[in-house]
């Protein structure tokens, strides 16, 4: 039984009154007890705090879990629909462009060959970046084996009879780095078209199936002025006509 600091005051003076524990040692026995007490209410405080720490890590731990349990669904699902895109294209059916299902395409960027498809025109889409060096239209060994890909869908069976038409696309930006041998933006992004138009042809598709445009910066593919927009809309789309 813990008794009160003054039920033990009150036992050590009647002690100490009656001749049984000298006052020095009464005083003493005090002191003890004083520091017990701040002892005791000093680390109560202190297993309080420690205890509400560890409610806060526990509560962290299972938010995190959940995040994880949700990043892994996300996961299989991409992992599904990669699978399922890849066994169309081994098996000729994906399209060159094609669109996906609209759960699919909801889910991730349709892609075919290893590119991405505009969902807007159907165009398969290249970036200018991949293609061709900065300001210039002479194509890059990277962007020539880019191209071989779709070449090799186009020349198969089921696309060998369709008509080809390669758009130019450039970003908003007025030309700088190349403006003693391209008059705009529209130059630009018909020098592009043609460069692949030339490739496509040496590497064996028919001229009557090609055609090319240059739309220079008016018909973007992402909305904006800033570094990332302006990436994505430098690019040489391969569209398949009627």
């Amino acid at each position: 039984m813990v008794r009160s600091k003054g039920g033990l005051g009150f036992a050590l003076l009647v002690a100490s009154a009656a001749g049984c524990v000298p006052l020095s040692d009464y005083q003493a026995l005090e002191r003890q007890f004083d520091e017990q007490e701040k002892f005791v209410v000093t680390h109560k405080d202190t297993v309080r705090e420690l205890e509400r720490r560890e409610q806060v890590l526990t509560l962290r731990a299972r938010e995190q879990e959940q995040q994880m349990e949700l990043l892994r669904g996300r996961l299989e699902k991409s992992e599904t629909l990669r699978t399922r895109l890849e066994e169309r294209l081994r098996a000729g059916e994906a399209s060159v462009p094609a669109s996906a299902p609209k759960q699919e395409e909801e889910e991730s960027t349709v892609r075919v060959a290893g590119l991405e498809v505009n969902p807007e025109t159907h165009g398969l889409v290249l970036e200018s970046a991949l293609l061709f060096p900065a300001g210039r239209w002479e194509l890059r060994a990277e962007g020539k084996a880019a191209i071989d890909r779709v070449i090799a869908e186009l020349n198969g069976p089921k696309y060998r009879g369709k008509n080809i038409r390669i758009d130019g696309h450039t970003d908003d930006a007025p030309i700088q780095r190349s403006r003693d041998r391209n008059q705009s933006n529209w130059e630009l992004s018909a020098k592009r078209a043609l460069a692949v138009i030339h490739y496509m042809e040496e590497k064996g598709i028919d001229a009557g199936r090609l055609s090319f445009a240059g739309f220079g910066p008016h018909h973007p593919f992402q909305p904006g002025s800033d570094d990332r927009a302006r990436s994505r809309n430098r690019r040489v789309e391969v569209v398949l006509v009627e």
